[in-house]
Parts: C-alpha cells; sequence; structure tokens
C-alpha cells in the first residue's frame, strides 16, 4: 500500500519517508468475472487448464466473458502496458 500511496504528496512524519515512487506509477487489482476479449495475456501465463478434448486455450488471444482473478489481473497489466505504463 505505501508504494502505491507514495504517489501522492508525504506528510512529514507519517511514516512514509523511506517510501519514494514515480508519479507515473500505478495500481493494478485483479477483477473476477470481468469481460475479456483477444488479450495477449501469454507473458504472465502459457498453460490454461482444459477440459479433454477441448482446444488448448490461446494466451495470446485470451478471450473469456468471466475472467479468473489470474487472468483478470494479467489482462490489467498487459491492458496497462499497452496504453502506456
Amino acid at each position: 500500500r505505501s508504494i502505491a500511496a507514495g504517489v501522492y504528496n508525504k506528510i512529514p512524519g507519517d511514516g512514509r519517508e523511506l517510501c519514494v515512487t514515480v508519479e507515473s506509477a500505478l495500481s493494478v487489482r485483479a477483477e473476477d468475472g470481468r469481460y475479456v476479449n483477444n488479450c495477449n495475456i501469454s507473458a504472465f501465463i502459457s498453460n490454461l487448464p482444459t477440459v479433454n478434448g477441448v482446444t488448448p486455450i490461446d494466451t495470446m488471444l485470451f478471450s473469456t466473458q468471466e475472467a479468473s482473478g489470474s487472468t483478470s489481473q494479467a489482462t490489467n497489466v498487459s491492458e496497462a502496458i499497452e496504453m502506456g505504463a
């Protein structure tokens, strides 16, 4: 939390004197259940579990109606990087 809060001005003595964060930093969280369409999350997840006989999921073009915590966080990071973070 202190790293995320480090983008804001500090009050002397508030306990964050040793925590420094660049102004452009951002915080990314998982969003269980979010929609994802054609997002490359392969840098974070390469193999997703599938049912026997089902085509493996391509994490370079990942899509889902209801993302898990890990796939939604990977998507959020990928989207943040895509936007210039």
